[in-house]
């Protein structure tokens, strides 16, 4: 059975302002014909729509990226986000697509800007990061952590970065953001109010 959930359900299970909730499904999801201010009815989300909201405003408010970088990334994403293992259907996993090889491994998402000075808009290089094998190690009498990792690029962009844009590269670790999405999603929230 499909769960529908409203924004202010929404707003209150993942604790973000109820404001801040709709302008982001403005901005991330294209409009809702059924739902508005005009048709007296409130806009529901799938659990699709609103994972793209909720990472939407993660991009946003905690790796501080522009809403027009966030869209873009959201787009060079957004293939990979459907037929990835974490993603599908919410319960199911599908086959094995470029950079998903199975549903127990860690993923990171490497997002850096290329500074390309001609272009007036802003390119990225995106690539997901496969988390083989994480151990704890030692380095010189410290303690470190080694990862190995596969590496799949997702974008063709012209150039590739240079070292001096290594400034602008964020990780996002997407496993964990996925886990506790669908957390709090699948939580009772007490006092829910319609919109």
């Amino acid at each position: 059975m499909i769960k529908f959930y409203t924004n202010r359900d929404l707003s209150q299970r993942f604790d973000i302002n109820f404001a801040k909730w709709k302008r982001w499904s403005r901005e991330f999801l294209p409009p809702d014909f059924l739902g508005g201010l005009q048709s007296g009815y409130a806009r529901q989300y799938n659990q699709n729509e609103a994972f793209t909201v909720y990472l939407g405003g993660l991009l946003v408010a905690d790796l501080k990226f522009s809403i027009p970088d966030a869209k873009k990334i959201l787009e060079e994403l957004h293939d990979w986000l459907t037929a990835s293992v974490l993603c599908t259907d919410f319960d199911t996993p599908k086959k094995d697509v470029k950079g998903t090889k199975g549903q127990g491994e860690q993923y990171q998402i490497l997002i850096q800007a290329v500074n390309n000075r001609t272009a007036s808009t802003v390119k990225f290089f995106t690539a997901i990061r496969c988390i083989l094998a994480d151990e704890s190690i030692t380095i010189h009498g410290n303690p470190a952590r080694r990862f190995q990792y596969l590496e799949t690029v997702l974008n063709n962009t012209e150039t590739k970065p240079c070292d001096d844009d290594m400034l602008s590269a964020r990780v996002l670790n997407i496993s964990r953001v996925f886990a506790r999405f669908k957390k709090t999603l699948n939580s009772e929230v007490l006092n829910i109010v319609s919109d």
